[in-house]
Order: structure tokens, then C-alpha cells, then sequence
């Protein structure tokens, strides 16, 4: 299966199509497993203690397959594809967290999902560009 790349203006080193393309796949995955983590927790004797880390995997997930998606599409500058959506997730569940649940946050924990968004995109860009060519 080949991917058609979007192909980027002429003035711009990064396609922001596919940037915005990568964020909303990872968005959709988010939903998806947090559906499927949902019904695995109700139906199954898997202890809530787990919900970090089932939250955590989530995360990695969606990140991943965005950035590599955006990469694919962008033909090009894998790693700043990915890192681009790892943000750009990051600062949309900042804000919608923020938004929803009102309240403190502590820094460490913002600290590691940021940490884990961008390089879940770095990571997801770097093969997704490998897999494009």
C-alpha cells in the first residue's frame, strides 16, 4: 500500500496538512483506546491500579501512530513531523484537561506527558518517514 504525500507549499519546510492530519488520527486512536481500556476495566478483573500505566500506553499510542502518519504524508522531516504532532497533542490536552476538569495539576506530571507526547511523535516520525520511502 502506498502513501500519497501531501505535498507541502513552496515556502514552507514542514506540511502542515499532514501535521494536522497526524493530530486528528491521534486523537481518533486516543478515543479508540480509551473506549476499548473502558470496556477491558468493566468486563475484566484487571485492577483500576493499572490505569496509569493503561493511560500511559494510550498516550504512546496515539502519539506514535499521528506523528508517523504526518510523517508519511509530509514526505519528509520525519523527526519534526512527529514532534510537531507530540505537541501540538500535549497543548490540546492541556488545554481541554484544564477546560474540563478544573483544579491543580502538578508539574512532574505535566512534565511527563509531555515528555512522553513529543517523544512518542519523535519516535513515530523518524519511522514513518522511514516507512514512506
Amino acid at each position: 500500500m502506498t502513501m500519497q504525500n501531501d505535498p507541502p507549499a513552496a515556502d514552507q519546510a514542514l506540511n502542515w496538512v499532514a501535521i494536522g492530519r497526524g493530530l486528528l488520527v491521534a486523537l481518533a486512536v486516543a478515543i479508540v483506546l480509551s473506549l476499548l481500556s473502558t470496556l477491558l476495566l468493566h468486563f475484566t478483573n484487571v485492577s483500576e491500579r493499572f490505569l496509569p500505566w493503561i493511560a500511559a500506553f494510550i498516550l504512546f499510542i496515539s502519539v506514535f501512530f499521528g506523528g508517523g502518519l504526518a510523517a508519511a504524508r509530509g514526505g519528509g522531516k520525519g523527526l519534526f513531523h512527529g514532534l510537531l504532532v507530540g505537541l501540538g497533542f500535549f497543548i490540546l490536552m492541556w488545554v481541554l484537561g484544564t477546560l474540563l476538569f478544573p483544579g491543580p495539576s502538578t508539574v512532574i506530571g505535566l512534565i511527563e506527558k509531555f515528555v512522553l507526547t513529543v517523544a512518542a511523535g519523535a519516535l513515530g516520525g523518524i519511522l514513518g518517514v522511514s516507512l514512506a520511502d
